[in-house]
């Protein structure tokens, strides 16, 4: 696509040092936008299709082997699903097991108003079950279809999603008995006499517990299972119990799990990225020598495992030799693996050692950037909404997909070859997709994924650049009331969403892309396992592959987010902020490579500790509280703060950026004339000695006035 032909940009430099102002912009890369705006219009119509068609109570609700909706019309009463022949149908259906594709599985079900309870098939006195019998109302004689009229059902069953699926019965029969006093001793039946045990007595009351001592007790277990049980419906049936029980902790203390995962993470959020304003070169620091120090421990390791040295004293090197290590069907000698790592290791640490000594003056420069970043979210208490706010249209843009999704997978089978038929008449469908209608299935459903994608990059790009916008206007008119708006996010948002939402889908349409391709090597991965399991080249080239793309997706990020601050700053259109972000990089490489780090180190002390408090807090609390399973709770609160943190943490890298761009714009243009004292101090400048004046506009250049006519000559 052609930069120029969708985008508006300014002709002429901006006259003032700071964001350009919207006098001066103009709507960059309007097509991408059309664009996307043109795609949603296909999503949408994607959406009424699959909502017209599909079935959500396919996720609450099982069918029987008919396609009749349990739960739904007829079968209003008879909500819960069973699978009499759920063994059989695994069996006979395991290709789709060892072909990855498990969704489509077909099992025989029937309709019933309850699952059957442990009570409904408890053995006897004698170890006989009295099966439940389970009527087959849609038999109609035909035995390959309807199997039979009648099913009995001998083993109880848990149910999931109104899903009814069997597992093992087991019925314990535990007789205590007392071993000492013995039995002549308190004068009681020895009743153990016939097994050789002359002292045991059974105890039948509590007072006879009181009389006893030293007791034992003899179990006698029956138990009913299905002796075809295969090795998926086990694995199924043995976990539902933990999970059942997993989401009933979850629904005990959901109060605690949303204060600890929400309402702490959001405070801690808030206190780090303000108390980085004292402490971040204490932390910066000491998390830079913590990972010195790990990677000298991990070279030193793998050094010994390498054993480049012998020394049986300290490593065992002929045993070590002896041993392989093997993965995807490579195997390699562990001491080969280990010297891969050992110079591997020497690598960073040698780089990393080098960046300490030589680039002091690009960390220090960086701390005090992360310090002016703590300034302004004090300075913009509104920037601590926008993380909500994404949050928020992030979980939107998720639960759309599900919901949709879920239409598009349960849709009946005749609306796609309807759906093909319409556009086989426009010509060539068929011979792009296939005649097959699971064949558009396939494609609908990848439309509405790149569409999510698409979305979801979109959000996070106008996040970016909102910020970035609001960050610029702070940094260059903090100090002058005539250009700074008192409400800086909500101009910049203003602007963003009146000039560059072309260039914000530009952006997101390239990421959305690399990510799309990633998914897709992905999916060819699992469908081909087989061959990658007989041929190596095959297996080398895809994870090759996928590596490549994976770093492609990274340098896209990197370059697009520091795009989106160019467009925040100088109203350019994608292409030319893209060609900024270069000259950037190539001017300064060692500050972005040292801001980077420093970013890492902190979102991984960030990452770490948060969602660990919240965790810890949510632990404890639901420990005080009774519930046995707090451990669930809090790994649950961890992950959810997790997502938080890093999104609050993204925020504050999107800050960090800015003030970079900002602060070394400001040093080329206009020696540093509008920038933060630390960061000053950092560049080894002083004091402003003199009162500048950059925030007002350049004066108008007015144009000399005509010269003045020359006077008559006089008269002769």
């Amino acid at each position: 696509m052609d930069c120029n032909t969708c985008s508006k940009e300014p002709e002429h430099e901006n006259e003032l040092p700071g964001p350009r102002p919207a006098s001066e912009r103009g709507c960059t890369d309007l097509l991408c936008l059309i664009l996307f705006a043109v795609f949603w219009v296909g999503m949408i119509c994607i959406m009424g299709v699959s909502v017209a068609n599909g079935d959500i109570d396919a996720i609450t609700y099982g069918a029987d082997y008919k396609g009749n909706r349990c739960g739904r019309g007829d079968f209003v009463n008879r909500s819960k699903t069973v699978y009499p022949r759920i063994e059989e149908d695994l069996f006979e259906q395991r290709q789709f097991i060892l072909d990855r594709r498990p969704w489509l599985i077909k099992l025989y079900g029937l309709c019933v108003e309850e699952c059957v309870d442990e009570n409904d098939v408890k053995p006897n006195e004698d170890g006989v079950v009295t099966p439940v019998a389970v009527t087959n109302y849609n038999y109609a004689g035909d035995a390959a279809k309807d199997k039979q009229d009648v099913w009995p059902l001998y083993l109880p069953e848990v149910e999931l999603l109104n899903r009814c699926f069997p597992y093992a019965n087991v019925d314990d029969d535990v007789t205590e008995y007392c071993f000492d006093p013995d039995c002549k001793t308190v004068d009681k039946e020895c009743a153990l006499r016939g097994q050789g045990d002359k002292r045991s007595w059974e105890m039948k009351s509590q007072e006879d517990r009181d009389l006893c001592r030293v007791a034992k007790d003899e179990a006698f277990q029956v138990r009913f299972y299905p002796a075809q049980q295969s090795a998926l419906q086990e694995y199924i049936t043995g976990q539902l119990g933990s999970f059942l029980g997993f989401i009933e902790s979850l629904n005990q203390s959901k109060t605690q799990i949303a204060v600890s995962a929400i309402v702490f993470t959001f405070v801690m959020c808030y206190v780090w990225m303000f108390s980085m304003r004292y402490v971040a070169k204490i932390v910066v620091y000491t998390m830079i020598f913590l990972l010195f120090a790990v990677l000298t421990i991990m070279c030193a390791v793998t050094f010994t495992y390498s054993c480049f040295i012998r020394d049986d004293s300290i490593y065992n090197c002929t045993k070590a030799e002896q041993r392989s290590l093997s993965y995807n069907g490579v195997s390699l000698e562990s001491t080969d693996v280990f010297r891969a790592g050992f110079f591997v290791c020497l690598f960073l640490w040698i780089v990393f050692s080098i960046s300490l000594c030589r680039l002091g003056n690009a960390i220090e420069t960086c701390v005090a950037i992360v310090r002016e970043s703590s300034v302004v979210v004090a300075a913009m208490p509104m920037l601590m909404l926008i993380p909500l706010g994404a949050t928020c249209l992030v979980v939107g843009v998720l639960l759309y997909f599900l919901y949709i999704g879920v239409y598009i997978a349960t849709a009946q089978a005749g609306t796609y070859e309807e759906f093909q038929d319409q556009f086989n008449q426009a010509g060539g469908y068929a011979a792009v997709v296939g005649s097959d209608p699971t064949y558009t299935q396939y494609a609908l459903f990848s439309y509405h994924l790149f569409g999510t994608l698409w979305s979801l990059s979109f959000i996070v790009g106008a996040v970016m650049m909102v910020v970035a916008g609001g960050v610029s206007q702070w940094f260059f008119f903090r100090d002058n009331a005539k250009f700074y708006s008192p409400f800086p996010i909500l101009t910049s948002l203003k602007t963003v969403v009146r000039f560059h939402l072309g260039t914000v889908a530009f952006g997101s349409l390239i990421i959305a892309i690399a990510q799309f391709l990633r998914i897709v090597l992905e999916y060819v991965d699992q469908r081909t396992k087989q061959l990658q399991d007989s041929n190596l080249v095959a297996r080398l080239v895809l994870k090759c592959v996928k590596c490549c793309m994976w770093c492609l997706e990274k340098c896209l990020k990197f370059i697009t987010g520091y795009a989106y601050i160019y467009t925040a700053i100088e109203g350019l259109g994608f292409c030319n902020a893209a060609k900024s972000t270069f000259v950037l990089i190539m001017k300064y490489p060692a500050q972005l490579y040292i801001n980077h780090l420093v970013q890492f180190v902190l979102k991984l002390l960030q990452s770490i500790t948060i969602p660990f408090i919240s965790g810890l807090i949510c632990y404890y609390w639901v420990n005080a509280d009774g519930n046995p399973n707090a451990g669930y709770c809090a790994v649950i609160t961890i992950i959810i703060s997790f997502f938080l943190t890093r999104i609050f943490g993204a925020v504050y890298e999107v800050i960090i950026e800015s003030i970079f761009v900002c602060s070394f714009r400001d040093r080329d243009m206009y020696d540093a004339a509008h920038t933060p004292q630390t960061i000053r101090n950092a560049f080894g400048m002083g004091s402003v000695t003199v009162e500048t004046k950059p925030l007002a506009p350049k004066p108008v250049q007015k144009e000399p006035p005509p010269p003045a006519a020359p006077a008559p000559p006089p008269p002769e």
